[in-house]
């Protein structure tokens, strides 16, 4: 943890690759906060399209704006952990680079805060490839303990998302984001940030623009579960083991069938029909344990009832998650982009599920 004396109160981290379209749009969505005490750090992941030289360009014009080069092309995770290692602020908060905060993000978030809030998870509103805009937040809204925001983050009740939170630095001291991981990177560090917070606030005001982009690492292949496992070995490595036992078992293993359900889901959406798709489908519904499952349906029967058809019945999964997509986001219509859509778990609404980066 710095000395933040001299410090800002914020400092907002910012993970760029190959956003020169977009990069832009988003850091004066950050310098156009109300609260003005922070500092914007923006990662450069060894882009190629020219986004390193606009945010050099953006440097120049604001004073609170750092550029950092990554030596070499490494992922999200490690350009995140850098900014984490370069940031001055006693709290922390990041955005990506296609995104947009609104005007009052910081001001809303930091009058969440108490001297024992540690976490404060906020709202968002997610806009579609057509510019439809819908407001959503994480299901569970009020002041928990951190134990019992582990439980609830682990259940999908709070949000997995690192970009709609602001999180005390010092917690960073103990887990970073797991370097090489594929997929889930963000669920798995924030449920370790969850289980070490004192107390985490969600509130439902929205603070942060969600735009539903093509081209993104989610749905560019066929995923395999093989993608999961750095993340989830992070979480297992980082999470003390009292949170995986007892009373924490079925939430535990809620979360392991929920990022198993997200992969199968996202690879039915990428190539429904492809062998790659079916191999990864069987994978899934192997992770998927009997035991996994009935724990799961105790804490959380949507979960569960999606993992069950999945298990039992693959092909009516797919065809009813397809349909769903496709009614939901324009997915496979004529006429329609194939974009970024948000995975959820049919039929909860996709705005306030895991929709995992």
């Amino acid at each position: 943890m710095p000395n933040n004396s001299q410090g800002p109160r914020t400092s907002v981290i910012m993970p760029a690759y190959n956003a020169a379209d977009l990069v832009e749009r988003a850091v004066r969505s950050v310098m156009a906060q109300t609260d003005p005490d922070f500092e914007l750090l923006v990662v450069d992941d060894c882009s190629t399209d020219g986004t390193l030289a606009l945010a050099r360009s953006l440097e120049e014009e604001f004073d609170n704006l750092t550029v950092i080069a990554m030596p070499a092309n490494s992922g999200v995770s490690a350009a995140r952990n850098a900014g984490l290692d370069a940031a001055r602020g006693a709290w922390i908060s990041f955005i990506d680079s296609d995104d947009q905060y609104l005007p009052a993000f910081l001001d809303t978030m930091h009058a969440a805060t108490a001297p024992d809030v540690d976490v404060v998870v906020g709202g968002r509103i997610v806009v579609q490839p057509d510019g439809t805009e819908a407001t959503t937040a994480s299901r569970a809204l009020g002041e928990f303990d951190g134990a019992e925001a582990c439980r609830l983050a682990m259940c999908d009740e709070l949000t997995p998302f690192p970009w709609d939170k602001l999180i005390r630095h010092e917690l960073f001291d103990k887990v970073r984001f797991a370097k090489g991981a594929a997929r889930f990177e963000d669920m798995a560090t924030n449920i370790v940030l969850h289980s070490l917070a004192r107390r985490v606030r969600s509130i439902s005001t929205p603070v942060y623009r969600y735009h539903i982009m093509d081209g993104s690492l989610t749905w560019g292949r066929v995923p395999t579960v093989a993608d999961t496992t750095v993340a989830l070995n992070h979480l297992d490595q980082h999470l003390e083991r009292r949170f995986k036992e007892g009373r924490y078992r079925a939430p535990y293993d809620c979360m392991r069938t929920l990022v198993f359900l997200l992969v199968a889901q996202s690879a039915i959406a990428r190539g429904n029909g492809t062998a790659a798709t079916a191999l990864t489908v069987a994978e899934c519904r192997r992770d998927i344990s009997w035991q996994m499952l009935i724990r799961t349906l105790a804490v959380h029967k949507v979960i569960g009832t999606g993992a069950a058809l999945l298990k039992l019945a693959p092909a009516v999964y797919s065809y009813l998650y397809l349909r769903h997509i496709r009614a939901t986001y324009g997915v496979g219509k004529p006429g329609t982009r194939s974009p970024q859509v948000p995975p959820a778990t049919p039929p909860a609404d996709p705005g306030s599920g895991s929709g995992i980066d």
